[in-house]
């Protein structure tokens, strides 16, 4: 088992088969699950072959005590594993989905932070058109931060051997639109197992389509409150109000674009 407690802030292990260990004081949570069959209209090959759980979605995860504190401003801690795998020709991924708007306009936001494993999230923006205008690719290890950006669609992919276990905070008032994704058959990419890194192909249910940008993560602790190689559940949980702009992003004091380089 993998002890995520240094990376994550809270007393939590990862089994072999992709599932979590609860200890004291944290509430279990029983995960959803993507399977395999769920996923097959999003993938390169439809036909592809693989497990049949592609994921472990955990949400809502803390202490009582704790989530009285974030829950009143809206606030949701989710722990997701994707255990290593390759369907078909391509690495396993997450299925991807858009964020809606806000009351006030803009889109909801989400930070996500590596607690084991490495991941590559795959952000796309849509224009007033549809098309997409910018794809972004962004590689993170353990204990790094990645922010979703407001108007971007997003999908994580596992190309390494091992566990992949990330955290988010989200608002946890809305709900995920995966309506383009599945219309389109996945992401703008697809994520092509070429020895032990990835080829991009683009998605032909797109159209033409933007060359990747590939980007780093930046903390901006200053504005995001957020720093990096420190766990981000005790952070918000020690002052939630701090943190009001994962769900109201027009409190955002930063820029946005300014979170990825």
């Amino acid at each position: 088992m993998v002890d995520l407690k240094g990376t994550s802030g809270l007393p939590l292990q990862l089994k072999d088969d992709g599932t979590l260990v609860f200890g004291d004081s944290v509430l279990a949570v029983e995960p959803a699950v993507r399977t395999l069959d769920a996923m097959r209209e999003v993938l390169v090959d439809p036909r592809a072959s693989g497990p049949a759980v592609l994921y472990y979605m955990y949400r809502n995860v803390g202490r009582p005590e704790e989530k009285a504190k974030t829950e009143p401003r809206a606030l949701r801690y989710d722990i997701t594993i994707i255990p290593p795998a390759k369907l078909g020709s391509e690495w396993t991924k997450t299925y991807g989905h858009y964020h809606p708007r806000t009351a006030k306009g803009p889109y909801y936001p989400e930070v996500y932070e590596v607690l084991s494993g490495r991941a590559i999230y795959l952000l796309q923006r849509r224009d007033a058109q549809g098309r997409i205008d910018d794809v972004l690719v962004i590689p993170a290890g353990p204990g790094e931060k990645v922010f979703m950006l407001p108007g971007y669609g997003h999908a994580t992919i596992n190309v390494g051997d091992a566990p992949l276990a990330m955290a988010n905070w989200v608002a946890g008032s809305f709900s995920s639109e995966y309506g383009d994704y599945k219309e389109r058959h996945g992401a703008a990419y697809y994520a092509l197992v070429e020895g032990d890194g990835v080829r991009w192909e683009p998605n032909p249910h797109y159209g033409n389509l933007p060359k990747p940008r590939f980007v780093s993560a930046v903390s901006h602790e200053a504005t995001t409150g957020l720093r990096a190689g420190a766990p981000m559940y005790p952070a918000v949980v020690a002052d939630p109000s701090r943190y009001d702009y994962i769900v109201d992003p027009s409190l955002y004091r930063g820029e946005w674009s300014a979170l990825v380089r």
